[in-house]
């Protein structure tokens, strides 16, 4: 069933030309050969739904009580798998804000708390793997992460070596 799913994932996020091939400069400033465009991905309902849908089922057996994804581009994934599953999320903000409640994590956490973090993207894992910090530093428990796209640059092994499990539901080389 879920290789059905992951099928249909793969459909949609090449339909709606979210992986794009060409001469791109990344965000850490290394040129690429493709581009991972996950925001035109995270504002597509179809592709958001079919995201949850595949989430949701590979965590459905599992006692889960928090869904977190970091700002911005995992909120949009971590809100339509909370809405699919009926689980409550968490926002994790980039940095503490100084002001207001000075809160790094939104949403309510209980030390013990088990928690899925998602992510758009991974490359590396480090920016997934300082989201995964900020809620075990908190009280959280996090076991498992899943990924939309794994540009396969480490991130799945980089996480493995702190004892948590990277997900993907897609890889780069399954749409290259």
């Amino acid at each position: 069933m879920i290789k059905q799913e992951k099928n249909q994932l793969i459909s949609l996020l090449n339909d709606n030309n979210v992986i794009k091939f060409g001469k791109f400069t990344l965000s850490s400033g290394r040129e690429s050969d493709y581009y991972v465009d996950m925001k035109k991905a995270i504002t597509d309902p179809q592709i958001l739904y079919q995201v949850s849908k595949i989430i949701s089922q590979l965590i459905s057996d599992d006692d889960i009580d928090r869904v977190a994804g970091p700002a911005l581009g995992a909120v949009p994934i971590a809100t339509a798998v909370a809405l699919h599953a009926g689980i409550p999320m968490l926002m994790i903000r980039k940095a503490q804000k100084d002001y207001g409640t000075s809160q790094l994590i939104e949403g309510e956490l209980k030390t013990g708390d088990k928690v899925i973090v998602v992510e758009d993207v991974t490359t590396t894992g480090h920016s997934l793997l300082k989201a995964v910090r900020a809620v075990q530093d908190n009280g959280g428990v996090v076991e498992r992460t899943f990924v939309v796209v794994d540009r396969e640059e480490g991130a799945v092994e980089e996480l493995k070596k702190q004892g948590i499990t990277l997900e993907p539901l897609v890889s780069i080389s399954e749409v290259r």
